[in-house]
């Protein structure tokens, strides 16, 4: 079967369920209108009235079209009946649900449907490997140790048929070629032409050369080359761009939290989602939303709107009270057509209102499009701008999730700290612009020797700090000395002379401290020591003094 097979058989396993229950809704229908009857309370009318509202939805949702029709007819007259006047109409009305539930069998299965593309963002990994072709060996041996120390594995090749024979073999992440030879002209040129006409996709190349004429430059980009550095190089912007050249794209799951008091319409629309590559968390019951939106962190909410215990724009207005989730997307998927009730709902708390029945194309689109916004907005206003990992605010809220996480379930998380040797030195006397480039330069360190998930931020200034989840300390001080090792060895080409900067770490660890504001001042006293002991060097601590 293919994946849309399979899914249409879900959802008709999900309508059959729906069918089956039918009567029992049915009973439960008549026993509200009798207690409506009985004591004329209002919360008995409210209670009726949401279970025709129910049926309203659930049967356009799994394409019993006659149900619905009749049970909205019942709805619309519910909005202004006298009951103890009118009671036989809503009796005649009554029935005619009865007859359409008996009916119900006779319709055909769930419609064919139309499915996007999965609806997934993409998010960044870098290749490693690069080919450097340059026939001056020397020069090229030096590059490559320098490329080497900010994570990229390079294979140097000294010969133009050596380098097109590797690409037989294995496509490297991507070339840096030299475009003057010893074979004389443009050869590093005529050969990246040939390679790339041997690929099905051209290999991303960035050429490098004493040279600058223009018409060298012109061959170079219709040779397909992304990037042109004039020799001396400068190893930072090289690298940048080989960062941007290298990357690779894999999939991260838009998470949809779904709030639904009916568990079959919930995991109807689940199932629609997921098959669009969104990972989805289920809420029957209201009282929960606040801790599933705490722990599962959801980029958007698909809500019903009426629910027993609190309505769907009670709980908007719930969700809207705590400041973290002033931005999180709430849309209201109902059955309810009055466009003023609709406004209404968007007015407090809600950002958009989708109608039952809606296709399945529609509800993707319409969740991914806000799902979407809602991830770029969050992703500008939580990074740093300079290096693009995680701002102070951020880190902290990080640091306080994995001790909470630690404490409920376990485990253990290390936090470093870490900062930028004689930083003011550096701005100094070198400018502010190298002082800038040293910053980014540990950033995307950071980012390469440590783990996707570890957490890595720029705390402020030429502060950062790190969260490694379910790392012992002896293990973070491992790794966060190499780090401060590599660092060392990294040059920066200030004014025609190359530099090399330090850093000093200060390590703590949880759950041996169990409170937030001590491990992290813990880390930062340890920092401090390794200042006062004579910097380039990380201090930790086991237990707090």
């Amino acid at each position: 079967m293919t994946n849309k097979e399979k899914l249409k058989a879900q959802l008709d396993a999900l309508r059959q369920s729906f069918i089956e229950q039918l009567p029992k809704r049915l009973d439960t229908l008549e026993s509200h209108l009798q207690k409506w009857c009985q004591t004329w309370d209002e919360s008995a009318r409210v209670e009726f009235h949401r279970a025709v509202h129910s049926l309203v939805g659930a049967g356009a949702t799994f394409g019993c079209e006659a149900l619905s029709n009749v049970t909205r007819t019942l709805e619309q007259q519910l909005v202004s009946v006298d009951l103890a006047r009118d009671l036989d109409v809503v009796e005649a009305m009554l029935q005619q649900v009865r007859v359409a539930i008996q009916q119900v069998g006779q319709e055909v299965d769930c419609e064919d449907f139309e499915l996007p593309a999965a609806a997934v963002p993409r998010t960044s990994r870098c290749g490693r490997v690069v080919y450097l072709l340059e026939d001056a060996e020397k020069s090229g041996e030096n590059l490559a140790i320098k490329l080497e120390h900010f994570g990229y594995k390079i294979d140097l090749f000294v010969s133009a048929s050596d380098l097109t024979a590797a690409t037989r073999i294995q496509r490297p992440a991507a070339i840096i070629a030299e475009i003057v030879l010893l074979e004389g002209g443009v050869a590093g040129i005529d050969v990246i032409k040939a390679i790339n006409a041997e690929q099905a996709e051209s290999i991303p190349t960035i050429f490098i050369s004493d040279c600058c004429d223009f018409e060298v430059r012109l061959e170079s980009i219709r040779a397909g080359g992304r990037a042109y550095f004039k020799k001396p190089l400068s190893i930072e912007p090289l690298v940048d761009m080989l960062d941007e050249l290298t990357t690779i794209e894999e999939v991260q799951s838009y998470r949809i939290l779904i709030v639904d008091d009916s568990r079959s319409q919930a995991t109807y629309y689940a199932s629609l989602l997921g098959q669009a590559g969104m990972e989805t968390e289920l809420v029957t019951d209201p009282q929960q939303v606040l801790e599933a939106i705490k722990a599962f962190s959801p980029e958007l909410v698909l809500m019903d709107m009426y629910m027993p215990y609190c309505s769907g724009v009670e709980l908007a207005l719930m969700i809207r009270q705590q400041p973290a989730y002033l931005g999180l997307p709430i849309v209201f998927l109902s059955a309810e057509t009055d466009r003023n009730i609709q406004l209404d709902a968007m007015s407090m708390g809600g950002d958009d209102f989708l109608l039952k029945p809606i296709k399945p194309i529609n509800l993707i689109k319409s969740v991914s499009i806000r799902a979407e916004r809602y991830r770029g907005l969050g992703l500008r206003m939580s990074e740093d701008s300079l290096t693009g990992l995680l701002n102070h605010r951020r880190v902290m809220e990080a640091l306080t999730q994995e001790v909470a996480r630690i404490s409920r379930h376990g485990g253990c998380a290390s936090f470093a700290m870490l900062d930028i040797d004689h930083f003011k030195w550096v701005n100094d006397h070198h400018g502010h612009a190298m002082g800038d480039r040293v910053i980014k330069s540990l950033a995307r360190l950071l980012k390469q020797r440590l783990r996707n998930i570890d957490v890595i931020g720029r705390y402020g200034g030429d502060e950062f700090a790190v969260i490694m989840p379910e790392t012992p300390l002896a293990v973070a001080v491992r790794v966060m000395d190499e780090v401060r090792q590599g660092f060392a060895e990294l040059l920066h080409h200030a004014g025609g002379q190359d530099i090399s900067v330090t850093l000093s770490g200060g390590l703590a660890a949880a759950p041996a401290i169990g409170d937030v504001d001590k491990l992290r001042e813990t880390a930062d006293q340890m920092l401090c020591q390794a200042k006062y002991k004579g910097r380039n060097q990380v201090v930790t601590v086991d237990t707090p003094d």
